[in-house]
């Protein structure tokens, strides 16, 4: 893994972050885990774009030149044999007095990390449980990729104790929201569909280009609510992320979805996906 704090590349086990960080101390910060080819980052701009819309909201300066450390960095790790790549940006609004209260003048701590991937010969499916809690739509925060994922993490602990790969979640209404780390998709009477941003949904990068490139494969496409008894309706799902890209998902709990392998418009999304990733990033 490469790392850089604050734009000056460091090694990875150099203690180097205050304890009164407020990244660590509250949780107070933004992060975007971006994957790259080639040295490129695949949609950095988009990345970078939901960042700083949630950094204005939260009152969290962004430094100009984010972008152009991003882009270096991961230009820097291709040199080094990172082929493939995930790209982690961690924002903070940085150290500060102990308490609640926002600094008045933050001075935020901007951290990069870099890890080579090796990429699967084929997406793998997975299996899923549903997540006891729920996902607010309500809450300040939603639709931010914020530092506060323990939710998330004690969902995926007991979905994996339970013998599955990932945990679906609700939202307040009872809606379809997301995985723990991943949008959701499912086929339901020939239509892809997605939950809205409304039902507590991260806006994905990768859940924004499925949703671009569905149509031109004359897959018809909406953005609506989803009950929980449409899973039962529903001939494929998958899942979306940077990372994991297009994960077919083919059972929730015990039930299996369609045929329980990867169904054609799942198939052709993620051949379709690959392409444009490759166009984009030039690799």
């Amino acid at each position: 893994m490469m790392f850089w704090l604050n734009g000056v590349q460091r090694p990875v086990d150099e203690p180097l972050l205050s304890l009164l960080d407020r990244g660590f101390t509250l949780a107070d910060g933004l992060f975007e885990t971006m994957r790259a080819r080639g040295g490129t980052v695949f949609r950095l701009d988009a990345h970078l774009d939901r960042l700083f819309g949630s950094a204005r909201v939260l009152g969290i300066p962004i430094a100009p030149g984010l972008r152009d450390h991003v882009a270096a960095a991961s230009r820097t790790a291709f040199t080094y044999g990172y082929e493939h790549a995930s790209v982690r940006l961690t924002v903070t609004r940085g150290p500060a007095p102990p308490g609640l209260a926002p600094p008045p003048h933050p001075a935020p701590t901007v951290a990069l990390a870099i890890a080579p991937l090796t990429p699967a010969s084929e997406p793998r499916s997975i299996v899923a449980a549903m997540a006891t809690a729920r996902r607010n739509e309500h809450a300040l925060t939603s639709g931010m990729k914020t530092l506060s994922y323990t939710e998330s993490v004690l969902a995926l602990s007991i979905a994996k104790a339970a013998g599955a790969d990932d945990a679906i979640f609700l939202d307040t209404a009872g809606h379809i929201s997301e995985a723990t780390a991943s949008n959701f998709f499912a086929v339901i009477d020939g239509t892809l569909v997605t939950p809205p941003r409304s039902c507590g949904v991260l806006p994905g990068i990768t859940r924004a280009a499925v949703v671009e490139i569905a149509p031109a494969l004359g897959i018809d496409t909406v953005e609506r609510e989803i009950a929980e008894p449409e899973l039962a309706m529903a001939s494929e799902l998958f899942l979306t992320s940077s990372i994991r890209e297009i994960a077919p998902l083919v059972r929730i709990a015990t039930t299996a979805i369609g045929t329980g392998r990867p169904g054609d418009v799942t198939q052709r999304i993620i051949s379709a996906y690959a392409m444009l990733a490759r166009d984009e990033c030039g690799a």
